[in-house]
């Protein structure tokens, strides 16, 4: 009761102390001074709260009558006396301050404490869950090898005893890691070489259409041509950087261009004869045109054999192959003046041609052969690799086909038979090879599906009805050894699919592999292995397992045994075996390049009796008069071929041995540590005879020969694709082609399905095919138990 008592006394002292309102000047705002919301508008005046010492005054009269009758009642409590003023006044001043003061800013630190602390919490989560997730954590398998590769990178760029080239260091590093995986990961290192991978997806490049090389030993451009006109120049030779009329001039050959003209001076004579120097030693370099593109530099008249010697007055004298296709490309259609020395034609040529995007074409011919005139014509399309617009490239050729035979059967016929040759394709993008499958393949069948650790798992399936019917025409594919990737995923689809026949004379490649390229910074990019692909049966034709390679011998193969080999079913029930690629239906063996035309070929010596050829023969002169067809190599010419070869042997810019040169070098080498030297001649005497042994190839491979000589002779006059059609004319496995799809019921007998397997397509050939490897893999360990 007394802690009651004094309660009272406290509240009461503390309500009767307020004192009425009094006005204060604005100007004499001090601490304690608060806002009056009931003043009239437009005054200044504000709420004076007095110190809480301050005691009651009774000086107002009408207070003091009212403290008096409240004294009035008895009460054991002192008595309180306080002025109904004040109560109302100190009443209003704390409801409109609870009000206007303390509850809206009691609701806006809500707000503010409830926003600032969201606020707190996303942004630690956006700051720290990255890197926490992202940072390479001790217990990352990352964080080890990374910091060591960047510490032993520091270490040596700023302790080791000499100057280290770090950069060069660590592309070593890179190429050393990605090597130990397989022979398709790659990294890009500086801007042209990932310039080039792009390319190479793209088919596109910016320049005039040419395809330059240095020159070889004996002169003559790093090239090699075969017998069916196939584009065999390897990625590293190519150089692919075109109204003018050809100019020539005589700065090489001006007998008087030593002589000082009257109205030269000394110095102008001197520069001019530093110039033509610099000019004989452009042509003694040799840059050579390999290739030159139709539509592009070949319509502006360069050919295969020219030497470059200027580009845009740069003197090619001290230029490197890698930056005259610099010089040579450049914004699409800006000019390009190209200086350049041609065999049997006097003087400088001068032409000068735009810039354009170059589209490389990967349908090298598409033509219409005919066996005789009683039999229809049979539609032949070469596909020479997969870039971005290979689907729409090879469908266009088909519909030029099928026009071509309606027009000249009055549509009568439509196109019945076709060859589709993918020999020597090394493949290109997965996407453009279901494009090409579309076109034969039956809508709704699976074409080929993809699978990987961190790749998505992927199933294209055609979606249109097929551009070819195969109820009306007949199809054969054409395949070699060299047949690879996508160009493994279209034959395999048309086997599985039984929409066609592969014909060829040994198994496809064996690449089933899928590769992805990336963009990385700094103007780099990283080519590396991603998936496995499967043909519509469920089959991965992947011919050799890699697995990661210790630091010395990079990555490990093993090649997949015939016993391992699975065997899968096509869509009307044929028996096909996954690893090792695609077998051929129809095998038909292509002559083999004897071990002297392999030699000739690598030493590029048929382009150089080309050259010598073209400056003393005019091509008009050996068109048959009966075939009308151009018969460049006879007897005559073939045995100043040899004697131009033995010439070249003499002079030692060839070897003929040069095929087993390390061979022998080897073994001399490794008789001589032994210690039998006597044994060293012996050897000797062996490579005389092999040198024998190959110059009597001559005679036993000479039409082979001829033949080749005759394609290096006219690849400097006609474009490429006239020297591909030449070529199929005689090409053993078009014949054969040819033969089986006019032969009465033989192209249907061999897509009829085998007995007693049941038929099916896409996922349920996947489930039969693992059923079977089940049973096979029991059945062997029943048998070893």
């Amino acid at each position: 009761m007394f802690k009651l008592i004094t309660l009272l006394r406290v509240l009461s002292v503390l309500i009767v102390s307020l004192e009425p309102v009094s006005t204060f000047p604005t100007q004499h705002r001090r601490h304690g001074i608060l806002p009056n919301n009931n003043v009239r508008k437009g005054t200044n005046d504000f709420l004076l709260l007095q110190p809480w010492t301050t005691r009651l005054q009774n000086s107002n009269d009408n207070d003091h009558d009212n403290e008096s009758s409240s004294s009035s009642s008895s009460s054991p409590l002192p008595i309180l006396r306080f002025s109904n003023i004040t109560l109302s006044t100190t009443k209003q001043y704390l409801t409109t301050t609870w009000n206007d003061r303390i509850v809206p800013t009691w609701d806006r630190v809500k707000v503010s404490v409830f926003s600032f602390g969201a606020g707190l919490v996303f942004a630690t989560f956006a700051l720290f869950v990255p890197i926490w997730t992202s940072t390479p954590f001790s217990d990352n398998k990352l964080f080890q090898p990374v910091t060591l590769f960047e510490t032993i990178l520091s270490d040596l760029e700023t302790t080791y005893v000499d100057p280290v080239d770090t950069q060069q260091l660590f592309q070593t590093g890179i190429q050393a890691m990605l090597q130990s995986l397989d022979p398709y990961t790659e990294f890009e290192a500086n801007k042209e070489e990932a310039q080039n991978v792009m390319e190479s997806i793209d088919g596109k490049y910016g320049g005039v259409g040419l395809v330059i090389a240095g020159t070889t030993k004996s002169g003559a451009a790093a090239a090699a041509t075969s017998n069916s006109g196939a584009d065999t120049q390897s990625a590293d030779d190519v150089v692919r950087d075109v109204s003018s009329t050809t100019v020539g001039t005589s700065l090489l050959q001006d007998d008087d261009d030593d002589e000082m003209d009257e109205d030269e001076d000394e110095f102008d004579y001197q520069v001019r004869q530093q110039e033509k120097r610099r000019y004989e030693q452009a042509a003694a370099k040799g840059i050579r045109v390999v290739k030159a593109f139709e539509g592009y530099a070949f319509d502006y008249g360069l050919r295969p054999g020219d030497r470059l010697l200027a580009v845009d007055d740069q003197i090619l004298d001290d230029k490197t192959v890698e930056q005259v296709r610099n010089v040579l490309r450049g914004t699409p259609g800006s000019p390009v003046t190209i200086q350049f020395q041609r065999d049997g034609v006097e003087g400088i040529q001068t032409v000068t041609m735009p810039r354009q995007v170059v589209r490389i074409n990967d349908v090298k011919l598409a033509t219409l052969l005919h066996p005789n005139d009683n039999d229809p014509s049979v539609g032949y399309i070469r596909v020479s690799a997969f870039s971005s617009d290979t689907g729409a490239e090879v469908r266009q050729a088909i519909l030029n086909l099928q026009r071509a035979v309606e027009d000249a059967s009055h549509g009568e016929r439509t196109l019945e038979n076709l060859i589709l040759d993918l020999r020597g394709n090394p493949g290109g993008l997965l996407t453009s090879a279901v494009d090409v499958c579309s076109l034969f393949a039956p809508k709704g069948s699976d074409i080929v599906s993809a699978k990987g650790r961190g790749f998505p798992g992927i199933l294209y399936r055609s979606r249109v009805d097929p551009l070819v019917d195969p109820q009306r025409t007949k199809l054969v594919v054409l395949v070699n050894g060299q047949t690879a990737s996508a160009a493994e995923i279209v034959s395999g689809a048309i086997q599985d699919l039984d929409v066609g026949v592969i014909l060829g004379s040994e198994r496809t490649f064996g690449k089933g592999l899928v590769q992805n390229v990336e963009s990385l910074p700094f103007d780099t990019a990283l080519k590396f292995t991603v998936a496995k692909y499967y043909t519509p049966s469920g089959r991965c034709i992947q011919g050799v397992n890699y697995k990661q390679g210790d630091n010395d011998n990079g990555f490990g193969k093993q090649k997949v045994a015939e016993r391992d080999r699975v065997t899968y079913y096509t869509r009307m029930g044929r028996l096909v075996k996954d690893g090792g690629g695609i077998e051929a239906d129809v095998r038909v063996d292509a002559p083999k390049a004897s071990a002297l035309e392999v030699t000739l070929l690598r030493s590029g010596i048929f382009n150089d009796f080309a050259a010598l050829w073209s400056q003393n023969h005019k091509l008009t002169d050996y068109v048959n008069a009966d075939t009308k067809k151009l018969d460049v190599v006879n007897d005559d010419t073939y045995k100043q071929f040899i004697a131009y070869v033995k010439e070249q042997q003499q002079q030692g810019n060839l070897e003929l041995e040069s095929l087993y040169s390390k061979p022998l070098t080897d073994l001399k080498k490794t008789l001589k540590q032994s210690g039998y030297l006597g044994a060293e001649k012996s050897v000797e005497q062996l490579q005389a005879r092999i040198v024998r042994d190959i110059e009597s190839d001559f005679n036993k491979y000479r039409k082979d020969l001829m033949e080749d000589l005759s394609q290096s002779i006219l690849s400097r006059y006609l474009p490429e694709s006239m020297l591909i059609e030449r070529g199929v004319q005689n090409d053993v496995q078009v014949q054969a082609a040819m033969r089986l799809l006019q032969t009465p019921g033989k192209y249907e007998s061999l897509l009829a399905r085998d007995t007693d397997v049941p038929v099916g397509s896409g996922n349920l050939q996947m489930a039969q095919a693992e059923e079977h490897r089940l049973k096979e893999a029991f059945r062997k360990s029943v048998a070893e138990f």
